[in-house]
């Protein structure tokens, strides 16, 4: 069962990881263009928060990845003895 959640979690964070890169991209001509165009500051501020809150989700998934490798390696330990 944790190796499903595992497989799935390391999915998410791989979509994650390719969002995160692709707003990434779209914040840096979003400031280029900003010396143009005045009006692309609430579009700037928009993909900030954006990757803000991708990068703590990403930060979650880890941990939860961290945490179902962690518990099924002491299950085996257990089971060992």
């Amino acid at each position: 069962m944790n190796i499903s959640y595992i497989i799935l979690s390391s999915l998410l964070g791989i979509v994650l990881i390719y969002g995160i890169i692709n707003t990434r991209v779209s914040l840096k001509y979003e400031t280029e263009k900003e010396i143009f165009d005045l009006h692309t500051n609430l579009a700037s501020n928009y993909i900030k928060q954006t990757l803000e809150i991708s990068y703590e989700f990403l930060t979650y998934i880890l941990f939860n990845i961290l945490y179902l490798l962690l518990m099924g390696h002491v299950k085996l330990k257990k089971k060992q003895h």
